[in-house]
């Protein structure tokens, strides 16, 4: 079992061997590939007759092939052709490099330098990003502004210092951003306004922080100062809201327990034994809860159409709980727990402003969630 296991793992071997030699590569029609794989072996083995001559007949193969395709290429229609032939100049050229690198392959074959007509290609890519671009931010929609963005972005990895692209880029990213509002939570207590607002600000703030390239989250307060109009609102209202509701619940309760140890006792002999017998306590247990929720309504509103583009109603509820107790009697007779809470008093209810955070963090949670994943598509 052990040997046929061996001889199976060698044919695999052998098998992806064959698979990336330079030779079986060339056979293939990946002249290209075969060209690489040569490059590596004669880096290693200089002088290996098999290698060099796989390398000079690829390599002139890899040559005819790449410039019938640059000329395919050229004649076609599509306007961004450049892409193809930029991406066909760069492999060949890394080629050339590659050979430069490797002193016995320059023995069998004279690589091609292909640096100047890849740069013209570069220029000819560039113009035709750029030209596109323009033509795409005339529609002077948010859509069109993105997507002439990353046609100037293309532009410009094909040209870094291509004639005022980098104005452009700004311009269309200007074009392409969505302001988007995010409304102050009305609330009916002076108290409460102070948590609100800084639900607000933390939700605004957390927004930002996630980068999208091509959104801007303002609170609408700071936009109306500004005298600015954003391309949606997320508007932000309770339906229904309440905090501190009190409930205390009390319960009674005599404890016994059996088998414990409540004295000595010297028998006649003088020695001296335990007693065990029953002991009690009357248990008195509390539990105040105060509970706090609302239900918020979340929308978001296209400013230009008056159309709820997303509505939702989430709700949301927080709970306080104190637990104490007390006890007359023998604390013997206590559980572990009821000692515990015997430990513990009554104690002061959180304000209104806590109970109303608490209750909203969860919320909070939830709407920047969903507007994360509903603005997605801003990202760059």
């Amino acid at each position: 079992m052990q040997q046929t296991y061996s001889f199976l793992l060698s044919l695999c071997f052998l098998f992806f061997l064959g698979c990336s030699s330079s030779k079986n590569q060339f056979e293939k029609g990946n002249y290209e590939k075969a060209v690489e794989l040569a490059i590596k072996k004669l880096r290693k083995n200089p002088a290996s007759k098999k290698q060099l001559a796989t390398l000079k007949t690829a390599y002139d193969y890899a040559v005819k092939v790449s410039e019938q395709k640059v000329i395919q290429y050229k004649t076609s229609q599509n306007r961004f052709k450049w892409d193809k032939i930029i991406a066909q100049y760069r492999r060949m050229q890394n080629l050339y490099l590659g050979l430069l690198k490797c002193p016995g392959c320059l023995t069998v074959v004279s690589p091609v330098d292909y640096q100047q007509p890849l740069n013209n290609a570069l220029v000819q890519g560039a113009t035709i990003y750029v030209q596109e671009g323009k033509k795409t931010l005339s529609a002077q929609t948010k859509v069109s502004g993105r997507e002439a963005y990353r046609q100037f972005s293309k532009a410009k990895s094909y040209q870094e210092n291509f004639n005022g692209i980098d104005r452009l880029l700004t311009e269309a990213r200007i074009a392409g951003t969505e302001v988007i509002g995010v409304s102050t939570i009305p609330v009916r207590s002076k108290g409460l306004e102070i948590n609100s607002a800084f639900f607000l600000q933390q939700l605004v703030q957390r927004l930002n922080e996630l980068n999208y390239f091509f959104a801007e989250f303002r609170a609408m307060d700071n936009l109306m100062e500004q005298k600015l109009v954003p391309n949606h609102v997320v508007d932000l209202s309770f339906d229904d809201y309440f905090i501190g509701q009190t409930y205390v619940k009390e319960t009674r309760e005599t404890v016994v327990r059996d088998s414990v140890k409540v004295g000595k006792i010297t028998d006649s002999l003088g020695t001296k034994l335990n007693v065990y017998g029953k002991v009690e306590a009357d248990v008195q247990r509390f539990e105040k809860t105060i509970e706090s929720g609302g239900l918020l309504n979340f929308a978001i509103v296209d400013t230009d159409t008056q159309t709820i583009l997303y509505q939702e109603k989430i709700p949301s509820t927080y709970q306080w709980v104190n637990d104490w107790a007390t006890y007359q009697g023998d604390k013997r007779a206590l559980t572990k727990d009821e000692l515990r809470l015997a430990k513990e008093k009554e104690l002061i209810p959180p304000p209104p402003q806590e109970l109303f955070y608490a209750f909203t963090r969860p919320l909070f949670d939830q709407v920047a969630g969903r507007l994360q994943d509903r603005y997605r598509y801003l990202r760059k």
